[in-house]
């Protein structure tokens, strides 16, 4: 009886319902056993943290997504970026080649004018002879008969004086005007042509100097890839000792594989990685073992898939953070078998 009695009192908890308290009806009132109530009591709690839980996932999705749509459009905008420096690395490509041809053309016209000028310079030596301009030895006694016969044809005349011998006799005025006419022409021509060949060098050698600039340019270019990946290496060696930390991405307090290459290329050169290795290794121009150079990646596998990345050095070197035992540390480049190597930097 004690029992029922303690069950009756002790295990029931009394409530008191007030439904409406400006009113003239009577309270609700029930009873409910103890262990009811820290069920609801646990069922309000869990629901509680259920609610906050899915909250602050749905919250840290969304700075997920922000971040993933942030990334996605500075991709775009380098990718971008890189179609139009591919694009006009053609146009000047296409026209070295056009200025090239332009070249050859103008080498080609100088020939051209300088057997030009040998024509005219031949030519005005069988005028000379045709007018019978042409120097005779003092010492000849009698004229030729083909000189005698050039002469008629020029207009000159001979006479049979003293017992036989004959001499010229020529109208000088017009022989002269006639040879002056063709001087001048010869000389108009050859003004002509020295113009002509005048202004084509003055061509020849703007085109010389344009291409000159254009070499000094890729020159320099040229150089400073060359700077470019010797900061890389320089950047990377300078974190050697540093703590590998698996999902890290600051090589100052620990960093794992891919952590590190995505730091190094976007600190040193600006230029963006993916995440992790795998991914990392569909970017960039896969090169060989024998065209590697400073500043390339060198990507590892488990035999399946990609897991590891370095980077390349030179002289057969990587820096890569290894594991938590080394951290970040030099090693040979075969340490284990490549199984890629690619060039990011786009040169």
């Amino acid at each position: 009886m004690k029992w029922k009695k303690f069950k009756k009192e002790r295990i029931s908890l009394n409530y008191t319902v007030m439904l409406l308290p400006h009113s003239e009806k009577k309270p609700i009132h029930f009873k409910t056993p103890v262990w009811t109530f820290g069920l609801i009591f646990l069922g309000l709690l869990a629901l509680t943290g259920t609610c906050l839980f899915f909250a602050g996932s749905r919250l840290q999705l969304k700075e997920v997504q922000e971040e993933k749509a942030q990334l996605e459009k500075e991709w775009e905008e380098l990718a971008l970026g890189k179609q139009q420096a591919d694009a006009e690395n053609e146009r000047l490509r296409q026209e070295q080649e056009l200025q090239e041809q332009e070249l050859k053309n103008l080498e080609q016209e100088a020939r051209n004018a300088i057997q030009e000028l040998e024509e005219l310079v031949e030519r005005e030596a069988q005028i000379r002879e045709e007018l019978g301009l042409t120097q005779v030895p003092e010492s000849s006694e009698a004229e030729p008969e083909s000189t005698t016969g050039l002469l008629k044809a020029g207009g000159i005349e001979t006479a049979e004086l003293f017992g036989g011998a004959r001499i010229a006799s020529v109208d000088f005025a017009a022989v002269l005007s006639e040879e002056e006419r063709n001087f001048r022409s010869i000389q108009s021509e050859l003004g002509y042509l020295q113009a002509s060949l005048t202004e084509k060098n003055s061509r020849y050698d703007s085109y010389l100097d344009t291409i000159e600039a254009k070499k000094e340019a890729e020159r320099a270019e040229k150089e400073r890839r060359a700077r470019l990946r010797e900061t890389i290496v320089n950047n990377a060696l300078s974190y050697i000792g540093n703590a590998y930390v698996y999902g890290g991405n600051d090589p100052n307090t620990g960093v794992d594989c891919s952590g590190f290459t995505r730091y190094i290329l976007s600190h040193a050169a600006g230029v963006y990685l993916n995440r992790t290795a795998a991914a990392q290794s569909s970017q960039g121009r896969t090169v060989s073992a024998e065209n590697a150079r400073p500043g390339d990646l060198v990507f590892y596998s488990n035999g399946s898939s990609i897991n590891h990345v370095a980077i390349y050095i030179g002289n057969g070197q990587v820096v890569h953070a290894s594991n938590e035992r080394v951290g970040i540390t030099k090693s040979n480049m075969y340490y284990r078998t490549p199984a890629k190597i690619v060039n990011v930097l786009g040169d």
